[in-house]
């Protein structure tokens, strides 16, 4: 039956990365990238790109890459033993009939495009139960601290920033950042810092709000009891 553990043996391993790219898509990544790094980690295969980058600064990703690893030294031990031990033995008709259903079993299954989503969405709701691979919000990322978030700014009449580069101003400094500008018919996104900006501006802003305030409404900042 070496034959058929065989077959086995590497369908489960395609499992193993199918359940491992799920993880990692939970974590943000996109499922086609996160099949691909699963892989590339079962084979010990390593690629350097920012992908790659992408898994090695994520403490979740990290771990389920190394898991991967480890499995794929293993796999390739098993995988060797057992195709010794099939040149050494004779395959029976029978063996190789229980294998063709193992393998032809599986790919009818995945051929059905909606069991496969059923079935990656539902194993996907049972890995959203460890806490591990939660994937946070974008609003709950930039708001780590709650002095800190997104904040939208209209540049009125009088403002100090109007006529002003974004580097002249010094925003910057007050701990500030200018994601996009919104100006009329258009939308400048991650303005450089030679971009000057005008009356009637709609700077989307993130950090320290008590600043982005300041700008907004700065002779009532005293006011303010933060």
């Amino acid at each position: 039956m070496n034959l058929v553990f065989l077959v086995s043996f590497i369908l489960v391993l395609i499992i193993i990365v199918e359940l491992s790219a799920i993880a990692l898509k939970i974590t943000g990544m996109d499922l086609h990238k996160a099949r691909f790094q699963a892989l590339s980690a079962l084979v010990t295969v390593g690629y350097t790109t920012s992908d790659s980058e992408m898994v090695v600064r994520h403490p979740a990703r990290r771990r389920i890459i190394m898991v991967l690893m480890i499995l794929g030294y293993l796999g390739t031990a098993t995988i060797v033993t057992a195709l010794i031990s099939i040149m050494r033995h004779p395959v029976t008709l029978l063996q190789v009939a229980i294998a063709v259903v193992i393998i032809l079993l599986p790919i009818s299954l995945m051929s059905s495009s909606r069991f496969r989503t059923s079935l990656d969405r539902g194993i996907e709701r049972q890995l959203t139960r460890h806490k591990a691979l939660q994937k946070r919000s974008v609003e709950e990322v930039l708001r780590l601290d709650r002095r800190y978030g997104v904040s939208e700014v209209t540049l009125e009449k009088g403002n100090l920033l109007i006529g002003q580069s974004i580097a002249a101003s010094k925003i910057r400094d007050k701990e500030l950042f200018i994601l996009a500008i919104e100006r009329k018919d258009s939308f400048i996104h991650s303005p450089r810092g030679e971009q000057v900006l005008y009356q009637g501006d709609k700077l989307i802003v993130y950090g320290k709000l008590i600043n982005a305030y300041e700008i907004m409404c700065q002779k009532c900042t005293r006011d303010l009891d933060i």
